[in-house]
């Protein structure tokens, strides 16, 4: 189970199979070329050896053809020094007439003369192969004979065996260090680069690889920095894609919400005033009470008609305003006149006539926005301004341009909103007067409609409590100005 485990363990990394891998194609090889060396070596060296003294018996014929006796004696001695070996000179009656080193008597044996300046070889006829070379020296026809030793050859293979145990120790330790630092060198940038991946996997782009190489390790890493450094890039933009879509479904919602509660709304006030007509229509069809004047009730049952007819065509244009698919149209109109004229309309209502006005209205002062949409909603400021002010009231309506564009304001004189009740005027069908009386408190849309057209124009606009009274203020931000 052990031993299951370990390979195991040595399979699932990299620098423990290349470990085992080059150490066995370091010991293969080394087996391979010591086999070769047994095989090979003894055959090979005799080849050589037997080239090397025939070439040396050749010069010593060479010597014959040109030179006297005392000439070929010295090539002989020159023959035997190099090659190791103890060649001699025969007669023509196969007589030993020259021996390298050795003095020859006149009985015709030798006496061994072994000088000091080259080794004298010895030989026997066992294990020998004699080699002959006929030469003439003045005309006189000698042999050339000399012994090639066959027994050293064969003892080369018998070193080698026995040579071997040192010389397998010595390989596998080389073997060991060489697959040790090999491995731990190739596998190094691998895991370098595994680290970074496993990063990378993580969405972590922080490190990058080093390029020390122009190989392809180094492509590798200079690719894997590349795909990093894209990689980081395109989550950047799909977590800003992401927040602004998240942003986006948010604001969806808000506004699906936004719609849920002003069907709700819209349905609520619609109802009241369906129900109060039909009743006075139902009572003046039986003539019940005093409803058999029906030319009053008539009257009244008209008036609440039109402003429900004004209520729904608000809401209508509200829904088309607020659609996906609105586009503002945007023109040049002259702002100055416009509210010039809202004003004078206002002021021709009987109950309108004792306000206060200070006007401070810059003339030509032409804007480039959606003229229906700014001039709604500045009318409904206007016409609030009036509603909610009494007799004797300031009314105080400027009109000026500014370093960023254009600003309008109008003050009235009223009281004070609760600082928490601002924000939900805004809020379709939210009255800060209570009653539900239209009369007093008005239908409770007319900011709604101002905020939507304002922002559908991309205008800024603020309600602000001032000390006597109301201010609302409405300009052009600088970062959506025009240029025209």
């Amino acid at each position: 189970m052990l031993a299951i485990k370990w390979i195991t363990k040595i399979r699932a990394k990299i620098s423990a199979k290349i470990f085992f891998i080059t150490l066995a194609l370091l010991l293969v090889f080394t087996a391979l070329i010591y086999a070769m060396l047994l095989l090979f070596l003894p055959n090979f060296y005799l080849d050589y050896k037997k080239q090397k003294l025939e070439n040396g018996a050749d010069l010593v014929v060479a010597a014959s053809k040109t030179g006297t006796l005392d000439d070929v004696e010295s090539a002989i001695d020159d023959f035997a020094s190099t090659n190791n070996i103890s060649p001699f000179l025969l007669n023509s009656m196969n007589q030993i007439i020259y021996i390298p080193f050795t003095e020859i008597n006149t009985m015709g044996k030798a006496t061994t003369a072994i000088t000091t300046e080259a080794p004298v070889a010895t030989f026997s006829s066992t294990g020998d192969t004699s080699v002959e070379k006929n030469l003439t020296i003045d005309g006189v026809p000698y042999t050339l004979r000399y012994f090639i030793n066959i027994q050293p050859l064969t003892d080369i293979s018998s070193v080698l065996l026995l040579f071997a145990p040192y010389f397998l120790i010595f390989v596998l330790i080389l073997s060991f260090i060489s697959a040790y630092f090999f491995s731990k060198r190739t596998v190094k940038p691998l895991l370098r680069m595994n680290a970074v991946a496993n990063k990378m996997a993580r969405l972590d782009f922080s490190e990058n690889l080093p390029v020390n190489s122009t190989d392809e390790i180094g492509q590798l890493s200079q690719h894997l920095n590349e795909m990093a450094h894209e990689l980081e890039g395109t989550l950047i933009d799909l977590q800003r894609v992401n927040v602004q879509l998240e942003t986006e479904i948010a604001k969806e919602r808000a506004q699906e919400e936004t719609r849920k509660q002003f069907i709700t709304a819209v349905s609520h006030e619609l109802k009241s005033p369906i129900a109060s007509v039909m009743g006075q229509l139902e009572a003046m069809i039986h003539r019940v009470g005093p409803y058999s004047d029906r030319d009053t009730y008539l009257k009244l049952s008209y008036e609440t008609m039109e402003q429900m007819s004004a209520l729904v065509q608000d809401m209508l244009e509200i829904s088309r305003v607020d659609s996906a698919d609105f586009e503002t149209s945007k023109t040049t109109f002259d702002l100055s006149a416009f509210i010039t004229d809202c004003v004078q309309q206002e002021q021709w209502h009987p109950e309108a006539a004792n306000r206060r006005l200070n006007n401070q209205i810059t003339p030509d002062i032409h804007i480039h926005a959606n003229q229906k949409l700014v001039e709604k909603a500045i009318s409904n400021v206007i016409h609030n301004a009036f509603q909610y002010s009494q007799n004797d009231d300031t009314i105080a309506i400027t009109l000026t341009t500014t370093t960023d564009g254009w600003h309008f304001s109008i003050y009235n004189d009223a009281p004070k909103i609760p600082d928490e009740e601002i924000a939900k005027l805004f809020d379709a069908f939210y009255r800060l007067e209570k009653s539900g009386n239209k009369t007093t408190g008005g239908s409770g849309i007319g900011l709604f409609i101002t905020a939507t057209f304002l922002e559908k124009s991309k205008l800024a606009y603020a309600l602000e409590n001032q000390e006597h009274g109301v201010l609302f203020r409405i300009w052009e931000p600088k970062s959506t100005k025009s240029t025209h």
